[in-house]
């Protein structure tokens, strides 16, 4: 039965592609900083590289959200959950969820076995040297990774179910968020099903994340639960979402403050201006997730009340970014694991540390742009192709029972952008 529902108009949200071009940018810096600068990340001085303690008092102020690697993901959680909803908050239509859950294992798992292979060939090959570099830079938890291949057995299963349902991390750190990912749709999925009509959703969606808060699950489903109650506002609240330039900067900068709240294990919060934020009932790795998340969400309001940050965000290399972000964000520490590792070792020796530091990047980014790009082209696009050559050879209903909504919202999508956001 289709969901009752007052349909907004059509909004134009290519912005929020370059938003995610921008937090895969993030992701990438941040695994450089903790190739390079690992103090940056750890906020143990022990292994510092520049004079000082610079690299610890960066790990512990607002700076850090340029390198920050866990908002960037919270970010990535609640897009999700806001752009997952949206063709259903336009149609009011269940066949659109339909068609999204039957699409979304094929959509994002295609390019990950196909990025875990090519993790695979480079350990085979020998390729990697984050070893060899983890004892020059002292970044001790990179130089563990790709150390012992493991058997053919353990490859198949963890391709089939250690990677997407448990998120198998050995063949790529960046795997862990993918099962989040997919699991965290259906339940932006099974709301709108369940709840998508009823009058008082935003009850159920505060419940749901009473509930994970409570439970033994993963509370980074709760980005999808509120990316999921933003677009829901945006389109159907009686009180449109805030807007005006100071109270957008006053979001902005609240954002900021909050999704830099510090995840450096040596740093103790309680001697940094985040002191107020980690009270003694809230323990620190859930106060990393809970101001991360809120973090994010604030973000996204401080967008939807800026016009002049939506400009800056749809231009087009941002939304060309944006196009790659997934690419990018699965490929880019193979990169740097094999390339950057061995460009940095052979430079170091000769030229110092911080030029070969900044020549390894340099070097880098023509490559990580190539190899996205790529696999864009060859992998994602095709991967989404599919998908919506299986959902519609093997799970849509028969034509007479699709409203014309509902096959006009299932249509394949015209643009990367759209498709990007399916």
């Amino acid at each position: 039965m289709a969901a009752t529902l007052p349909v907004s108009s059509s909004h134009t949200l290519g912005y929020l592609d370059g938003l995610r071009g921008l937090a895969a940018a993030i992701v990438v810096l941040h695994h450089f900083a903790g190739f390079f600068y690992p103090t940056l990340l750890s906020g143990d001085a022990y292994f510092a590289h520049l004079g000082g303690d610079v690299e610890v008092a960066l790990a512990a102020s607002p700076v850090n959200i340029l390198i920050g690697g866990n908002f960037a993901v919270c970010l990535f959680f609640v897009l999700s959950g806001l752009v997952l909803s949206e063709k259903f908050w336009r149609t009011g239509q269940l066949e659109v969820l339909r068609s999204q859950a039957c699409r979304r294992y094929v959509r994002l798992m295609l390019p990950v076995t196909f990025a875990a292979l090519v993790a695979l060939g480079l350990w085979v090959a020998g390729a990697y040297q984050n070893t060899e570099v983890a004892e020059t830079t002292g970044a001790k938890r990179f130089g563990e990774y790709w150390a012992e291949l493991p058997g053919l057995k353990q490859i198949l299963h963890d391709l089939v179910v250690g990677i997407p349902l448990g998120g198998e991390s050995s063949y790529n750190p960046v795997f862990w968020t993918l099962s989040i990912e997919l699991f965290g749709s259906f339940i932006v999925f099974a709301l709108l099903a369940f709840f998508g009509a009823v009058r008082h959703r935003g009850v159920v969606y505060g419940v749901a994340i009473l509930f994970l808060s409570l439970s033994e699950l993963n509370f980074y489903y709760a980005g999808f639960i509120l990316g999921l109650g933003l677009n829901d506002w945006r389109h159907h609240a009686p009180r449109k979402l805030p807007a005006g330039r100071w109270v957008g900067i006053g979001l902005l900068l609240l954002a900021v403050f909050l999704g830099s709240y510090p995840t450096a294990d040596v740093i103790r919060v309680e001697d940094t201006m985040y002191s107020f934020l980690q009270p003694n009932w809230l323990g620190n790795e859930r106060a990393i997730q809970l101001w991360h998340l809120l973090g994010a969400a604030l973000l996204l309001l401080a967008v939807f009340a800026l016009p002049g940050l939506q400009r800056f965000l749809s231009t087009r290399w941002l939304r060309g970014l944006g196009a790659v972000s997934f690419s990018l964000y699965l490929l880019h520490f193979l990169v740097l694991g094999s390339f950057s590792s061995s460009v940095f070792l052979s430079l170091q020796p000769q030229l110092g540390y911080h030029a070969s530091v900044g020549l390894t990047v340099l070097a880098s980014l023509p490559v990580l742009g190539l190899v996205s790009y790529a696999m864009y082209r060859l992998v994602d696009l095709p991967g989404i192709r599919l998908a919506q050559w299986l959902y519609h050879t093997f799970f849509r209903p028969a034509r007479a029972a699709v409203l014309p909504e509902a096959e006009a919202a299932t249509a394949p999508a015209v643009t990367a952008a759209e498709a990007s956001r399916s």
